[in-house]
């Protein structure tokens, strides 16, 4: 058996004379110039960027924030005005309602008041007040 120093002296020498530096032959230079020349150019494929990879930068994720932020400001007072806007609404509602409710109850009122004139007045002035509203 040979000792571990004696194996890696063997490596030693079969690495320096596989690794030793050595002449191109002649026309080598030559040769693969012409072969790259034979070969079609192959135009390097673009690299595909994912949309995200714009928010790398600083000024882009800055400008994203503003403009989110923006958004939801503009879009929480749009809101405030329509829930405003139907608060006017339900309040004008509301009085008409009332109004409707005031203006039927003096209706009624006065039709009491016309039925109340006609059963007290005889029956010759009733038809006349007819033949009056008929013509």
């Amino acid at each position: 058996m040979n000792p571990p120093n004696e194996d890696m002296k063997h490596i030693d020498e079969f690495l320096k004379t596989a690794l030793r530096r050595e002449e191109a032959p002649p026309g080598f230079a030559e040769g693969i110039l012409a072969r790259v020349e034979q070969q079609p150019t192959v135009k390097p494929k673009e690299e595909h960027v994912p949309w995200f990879h714009l928010f790398s930068r600083p000024l882009v994720r800055w400008a994203a924030f503003a403009t989110v932020f923006a958004s939801l400001i503009a879009g929480s007072i749009h809101y405030r005005n329509v829930r405003r806007e139907q608060a006017k609404g339900e309040a004008a509602k509301q009085q008409l309602m009332l109004a409707l409710h005031i203006a039927g109850s003096k209706l009624q009122l006065a039709r009491s008041k016309v039925n109340g004139i006609q059963t007290s007045q005889p029956d010759h002035e009733r038809e006349t007040n007819r033949s009056r509203s008929k013509s």
